[in-house]
């Protein structure tokens, strides 16, 4: 699986405090801090007294570029470098690792070291990464404190259940340094018209049966579909991506395994009526490249070649199509491919399947498919916009601001 954030500038500008509690999992903060810088974010070291037992200041202030806070480095003279001065700097405060202990302290109002007096210090948007022993975090005055944080909106990302450095088994584990990140990302760019929007992508090519092994199907990547629901979700949508992609997703979008177009047109439908879809909440991105034809006789076992024969003349007929005969409750944007007539395709495309715009996808020497780089025209019913070629991510966001306008 690719990690579609590496280099992409998402943080750009952004400043974030990355505090660091004495565990086991420490080794990932750095992880965490070398991928938020690849994100674009200037990111300062917090340590807790614990955290300088597991690792040297040293590394983190090396890696980071910036002076690492903690009890022997503060100051509040020339160039400060204190819990109240990092605590006005930044713009997200993240804790990961953070231990049951500071938890706990947090929880009650406890400051008694300088990340604890920095994270108290900091007004804006919080978030820590639990990591643990199973025990500590299931007691009941962790759960309590957890709960308390959370009601005072406190972003919490969930461990992961597996083997722990202790050698038992249970929840406690660090959660994936991708996730940790998502989340971040989620945080700093939330845009408060997408905030109550409920989003379907569909993504990935379809495979329609031949026989019990063999399929057609396309070349479709599933790369443009999930760059479109990570951007969503980044935007702060509730989004469910219907079908493939190569990119790892975050736990929060609900990802739908479809094979077939019939697999594809029932999950679509299942989300217009779990989600009580409409044209004020909803948008469907039909971004899946669904076969124009499929196999008019179909197996369920093997087809021999004994009972095929020396040539094979499959006969294909013409599949539904999907985006003109689905209910248009909500928003609905359709994706077209083209290697010529490509604007022309697409009005006609717009009016005959009833939809509210369309991306044209130009395959062409310059934008081959398959690419981690794409350019995109957004048509609509009254506005044709040229989105020029970049990569599929910072174009699904284009895509995502010109449907605001629909």
């Amino acid at each position: 699986m690719i990690n579609i954030l590496q280099n992409s500038n998402i943080l750009s500008g952004k400043k974030i405090a990355l505090g660091v509690c004495g565990s086991i999992a420490i080794y990932k903060s750095i992880e965490i801090l070398r991928l938020l810088q690849k994100c674009g974010a200037c990111v300062r070291v917090i340590l807790s007294d614990s955290a300088k037992e597991f690792i040297s200041p040293i590394l983190f202030e090396a890696l980071s570029h910036n002076r690492v806070l903690e009890k022997d480095t503060q100051n509040w003279c020339e160039n400060p470098n204190n819990h109240i001065e990092i605590a006005q700097w930044a713009d997200l405060f993240l804790i990961a690792p953070i231990s049951a202990n500071s938890i706990n302290k947090i929880a009650n109002g406890i400051a008694d070291n300088v990340l604890l007096e920095s994270f108290l210090a900091f007004n804006g948007s919080k978030i820590i990464a639990p990591s643990a022993n199973t025990n500590m975090l299931e007691n009941q005055l962790t759960k309590k404190s957890l709960e308390i944080l959370s009601s005072i909106n406190i972003k919490i990302i969930s461990p992961q259940s597996k083997e722990l450095a202790c050698g038992s088994i249970g929840n406690g584990a660090l959660a994936e340094v991708l996730e940790i990140v998502y989340n971040v990302c989620r945080m700093c760019c939330c845009d408060e018209f997408f905030s109550d929007k409920k989003i379907c992508i569909t993504s990935g090519g379809s495979k329609e049966s031949i026989d019990g092994i063999r399929y057609i199907s396309n070349y479709s990547s599933g790369k443009m579909g999930g760059s479109l629901a990570l951007c969503a979700y980044f935007l702060g949508a509730e989004v469910e991506l219907i079908g493939y992609t190569p990119y790892v997703l975050p736990l929060e979008i609900k990802n739908i395994s479809a094979i077939s177009s019939f697999d594809y047109l029932q999950n679509i439908q299942k989300w217009q009526i779990e989600k009580s879809v409409s044209k004020s909440n909803s948008y469907l991105f039909m971004c899946a490249a669904i076969s124009d034809y499929v196999p008019k006789i179909t197996s369920n076992t093997k087809l021999k070649k004994s009972e095929i024969g020396k040539e094979w003349n499959l006969c294909l007929k013409e599949n539904l199509d999907i985006l003109k005969s689905i209910d248009k409750k909500q928003i609905t944007i359709g994706f077209k491919l083209e290697s010529k007539n490509g604007i022309n395709s697409a009005k006609e495309a717009l009016a005959n399947k009833g939809i509210d715009a369309i991306c044209l996808n130009e395959i062409i020497n310059h934008n081959p498919l398959n690419s981690d780089k794409n350019e995109i025209t957004f048509i609509s019913k009254n506005k044709i916009q040229k989105i020029p070629k970049n990569d599929k991510l910072s174009i699904s966001f284009r895509i995502l601001d010109e449907a605001k306008f629909l």
